[in-house]
């Protein structure tokens, strides 16, 4: 017979939540908000984030725990920030302590910055301007950053003077160059284009600026053009007082300009292919990054060009990458410099040719793939035996398909080396309607570097596309896409720079997809 006492303990049981889970993030927010013990109210704040489905109702409870203790708070302001609700803006705001002193509450105050941030939260920016200030430098990124996302250009002046102080962390200055990129103002481009150029011991800024000036694009085109022609007067003096050769300004400038330019920038990547400079690693670098841009942006008029740099360049590595823009480029004008330079010499030597052939050529191109392969012989080293197979199946599929709709089939084929060309032959033939399938090309798993170039590939091929028809209400969900893939691949160092590729080109398609 059950005793009193256990009669009475289940009573209280059934009469009291704490003696059973609730069952939604509402129940969760309810329980973080009566709790008296910070241990108990933090895990039922951990609950709220991990609850499926609606989570909307718990707004009322959460709000109710931003007014109790810091590390309380700054758990709500994260949950509130995943909901989206922006009923949580004000009580956001009211949050925010802006004396803070100790630990708990900086990190309130930071998790707040973050979820207003998530909230796009226009109202927010005055408040997020003055934690920019706050003594505690990851209160300062997360209000940076939350700026950023917001999107609102009355921000621009605070993020110009962090981005340009040399009183803040190095971390927090690049942080409020991405955000200017965010906001993509045209405003901003002056920061951007002088903090492309500007290093401190040991840091360079460069990898932000570019990604921020490709965001604010199109605007960004003339003054990098007015650099790579060395016609930036001011420019030039502040480099000289620094140490700053030319041929480094005129570098950045031609790899940015692949990015942001358009045909008008065409003449001057040409020219700058004939640079020679003092010091033979920096001709390198200007030659080879207006090699790369005039590809991205397949400038027919650097065919010839190219074609005899690929014929005379000592230097193999930039010959790679000469044979590289000349595939992407995608004119058969091309092809008698390649097979001259495919045809001798070690494997180091003919390969580059050789793989751009097998990404431009048709039947005459495959009986120099095939002679490689005899020559190659049965003792083929196993990666130029690898190598040698794709270009051969690479050429066997433009002897199968004379058009888009071929190719775009060819997007899914299980070989990575037939994806690449599949990849730029649809991006320079197709049209809106193949959005879905090179999104889908960039989705695939990657596994190895042939993977990896066929997924670049693919980016390029969505890029020109993209620059040339509108894709419409497709624009916004291929973004998204192209987010989830490179979400997936976080810390992968082996998809970093292709993903880079694909975050600018999902950027452009956002825009795009508000106007």
């Amino acid at each position: 017979m059950m005793t009193l006492r256990r009669a009475a303990a289940l009573l209280a049981c059934l009469l009291v939540t704490a003696c059973g889970s609730p069952k939604d993030a509402e129940g969760w927010a309810k329980r973080a908000a009566s709790r008296s013990r910070t241990d108990e109210k933090l895990e039922a704040l951990a609950q709220v984030r991990k609850a499926p489905g609606d989570r909307r109702a718990a707004v009322p409870y959460l709000v109710e725990v931003l007014k109790q203790a810091p590390r309380a708070r700054g758990e709500a302001a994260m949950a509130l920030g995943e909901i989206g609700d922006p009923a949580a803006v004000k009580p956001l705001l009211d949050a925010v302590d802006r004396a803070a002193q100790d630990r708990d509450t900086r990190d309130a105050n930071r998790h707040i910055a973050t979820a207003l941030g998530a909230l796009r939260a226009r109202e927010a920016v005055p408040a997020l301007v003055e934690l920019t200030a706050s003594p505690d430098g990851y209160t300062q990124v997360a209000a940076v950053d939350a700026l950023g996302e917001i999107g609102d250009p009355a921000a621009i002046d605070t993020l110009v003077r962090i981005a340009t102080s040399t009183e803040v962390e190095p971390f927090t200055a690049k942080r409020a160059i991405l955000a200017l990129g965010r906001i993509g103002d045209a405003r901003a481009g002056p920061v951007v284009l002088r903090m492309l150029f500007e290093e401190r011991p040991g840091v360079t800024f460069f990898p932000e600026a570019a990604f921020a000036a490709a965001q604010i694009g199109r605007p960004m085109a003339a003054p990098l053009l007015a650099v790579l022609e060395g016609k930036d007067a001011a420019l030039q003096d502040w480099a000289r007082t620094r140490g700053v050769v030319s041929g480094a300004l005129y570098a950045k400038a031609a790899q940015v300009l692949g990015d942001v330019g358009g045909p008008d920038a065409v003449p001057a990547l040409v020219a700058r292919l004939t640079y020679r400079d003092p010091d033979p690693r920096v001709g390198v670098y200007v030659r080879v990054f207006a090699a790369e841009s005039l590809g991205r942006l397949r400038a027919r008029e650097a065919v010839k060009p190219l074609a005899d740099l690929v014929a005379r360049e000592p230097d193999p590595d930039a010959r790679d990458r000469y044979c590289e823009a000349l595939a992407r480029i995608g004119d058969p004008a091309a092809l008698p410099a390649l097979r001259a330079a495919a045809a001798a010499g070690a494997w180091r030597v003919r390969e580059a040719p050789l793989a751009a052939l097998s990404r431009l050529g048709g039947a005459p191109e495959a009986a120099v793939v095939e002679e490689a392969i005899r020559a190659c012989g049965n003792g083929c080293p196993a990666q130029e035996g690898e190598a040698l197979a794709g270009m051969k199946a690479r050429l066997a599929a433009a002897a199968a398909c004379q058009d888009a709709a071929c190719w775009a089939g060819k997007l899914a084929d299980p070989d990575p080396a037939v994806r690449d060309r599949a990849a730029l032959e649809v991006g320079r033939a197709g049209g809106a309607a193949h959005a879905r399938a090179l999104a889908d090309a960039i989705a695939r798993p990657v596994d190895g570097d042939a993977a990896v170039a066929a997924r670049h590939a693919a980016v390029l091929g969505l890029g020109w596309i993209a620059a040339r028809e509108p894709l419409g209400a497709d624009a916004a969900q291929v973004a998204a896409a192209i987010d989830r893939t490179v979400a997936q691949d976080r810390g992968r160092t082996l998809t970093a720079g292709v993903n880079e590729d694909a975050l600018r080109l999902a950027l452009r398609l956002k825009r795009t997809a508000a106007k």
